[in-house]
């Protein structure tokens, strides 16, 4: 397809060729010569005129067949960028996938002992996460602060059941951060779908673990969560925070 440069070229030639028609045959009234010695006069001549039109004409193509190859290995570039962000965000959810798998069989042995009047019982997941909730509004009744409850956690901890349970969840938060960084040609979008899917496939009960933790323990994990500004936007968004108890 001709482009600008290409018609403007034609139309030079054609204006050329018509004033030189105009000049010659209309304006000073030349007649066409019937001498083979004229016509090759005119051959030799026409070809000096022509010959320099053609090889504009020929570097205006090339310029423009240049740009289009630029612009074809621009486009070609890019479609191979996004085929290789599209692969290593698939290899990204099937691994993050796998680690919330893992999250909820770990969680099904998640257990807390407590020890009532009658003696000590051990309770597991969502009765657990409830008895230690009602364990945090009793202490919240009788105004106790927060270094209270931390210690109280603390001694429901023994077995590491808490911690293990909160470390899990911080390594799928950071693995989200890390591995969708900017730095890794993804966005904040992407980061904030995958926080949202995260906390949407973690178990409730699991999730208020987690919150209490980031309120009242001093771990490594729980300092990075609050610190993760862009899941605490996310978990926020979703009715979550670090002040609820």
């Amino acid at each position: 397809m001709l482009n600008r440069y290409s018609i403007a070229a034609i139309g030079l030639m054609a204006v050329v060729v018509a004033s030189y028609v105009f000049q010659f045959y209309f304006n000073l009234g030349y007649e066409i010569s019937e001498q083979p010695s004229d016509w090759v006069d005119f051959g030799d001549f026409f070809n000096g005129l022509v010959s320099p039109l053609l090889s504009f004409v020929s570097l205006v193509l090339l310029i423009q067949s240049l740009n289009l190859q630029n612009q074809a290995n621009t486009e070609l570039r890019a479609e191979v960028r996004l085929n290789h962000k599209n692969e290593r965000l698939r290899s990204f959810e099937t691994y993050f996938f796998g680690l919330i798998e893992a999250q909820r069989s770990s969680f099904a042995n998640f257990e807390l002992e407590f020890i009532e009047e009658d003696g000590a019982k051990t309770l597991r997941g969502v009765c657990a996460i409830r008895a230690l909730e009602d364990r945090i509004e009793a202490f919240r009744e009788r105004n106790a602060q927060d270094s209270e409850i931390e210690e109280m956690l603390e001694k429901f901890d023994q077995d590491e059941h808490i911690y293990n349970t909160i470390r899990v969840f911080y390594n799928i938060v950071k693995m989200i951060t890390e591995r969708l960084s900017n730095e890794n040609q993804f966005d904040e979008t992407i980061r904030t779908n995958q926080f949202q899917t995260l906390i949407s496939f973690t178990e409730f009960s699991q999730l208020r673990l987690v919150m209490i933790c980031m309120q009242f323990m001093d771990y490594p994990s729980t300092d990075y969560l609050k610190n993760n500004h862009e899941f605490m936007a996310v978990l926020t968004d979703l009715g979550g925070g670090v002040d609820h108890y």
